[in-house]
């Protein structure tokens, strides 16, 4: 790769990882089949969390999410406030949940393509670092410092605490799931270790 790398986002209908290179201010694409690099596009800022939406790139940076063509093209910017967005995940609407692991408390937010901004919870949340939703409406997140991946439930909108310390989360930076959803991936920064669920 062209540098070190932090956020992946797989489109599989083209056999294409897009990632994030945050010391090149770069997204450098992937040939998943031939393993094959592609070459580097420039965004406007040190890049982390990457999704994609409908035909665009989201990436986000310091404080802002930049929407760009897959050539590169700069089409829109939101800005988020707060410190650096370290994650994105598309939800149901075509709306972008962020996580911002350098806020110390604040709400599960989404924004959406016009900018706006909403809580999809009264219930604070603490230094998330990554997010993902499913194709139900619910939303998973890992707050890193307190080791935790909490859960959104969609049904009863409250949030659930449904692995901690005790299921061998420590410091844990990112989070994915199968194709299938069942089995869930969890990296656990400070052991350098993937811990593996199986989900029901």
């Amino acid at each position: 790769m062209g540098g070190i790398q932090w956020g992946i986002a797989i489109e599989e209908d083209n056999n294409t990882a897009w990632v994030t290179l945050p010391k090149q201010q770069s997204v450098q694409t992937v040939d998943i089949v031939a393993m094959e690099k592609g070459r580097l596009i420039k965004v406007p800022c040190s890049c982390y969390g990457i999704a994609i939406i409908d035909d665009q790139i989201a990436v986000s940076g310091d404080s802002k999410i930049y929407i760009i063509s897959k050539n590169g093209d700069l089409k829109k910017t939101l800005d988020v406030g707060g410190s650096t967005v370290h994650s994105l995940s598309v939800g149901q609407k075509h709306q972008l949940y962020y996580a911002q692991a350098d806020v110390p408390k604040s709400k599960l937010n989404s924004i959406g393509l016009d900018g706006t901004v909403t809580s999809i919870s009264a219930k604070d949340t603490y230094n998330v670092i990554d997010v993902k939703s499913d194709t139900i409406g619910n939303v998973y997140f890992l707050e890193y410092q307190a080791s935790n991946l909490k859960l959104f439930s969609f049904e009863d909108k409250s949030i659930k605490t449904i692995l901690t310390t005790k299921d061998g989360l420590k410091r844990p930076f990112g989070l994915a799931f199968s194709k299938d959803w069942s089995k869930l991936f969890v990296s656990n920064y400070s052991a350098g270790e993937i811990l593996v669920f199986l989900c029901n």
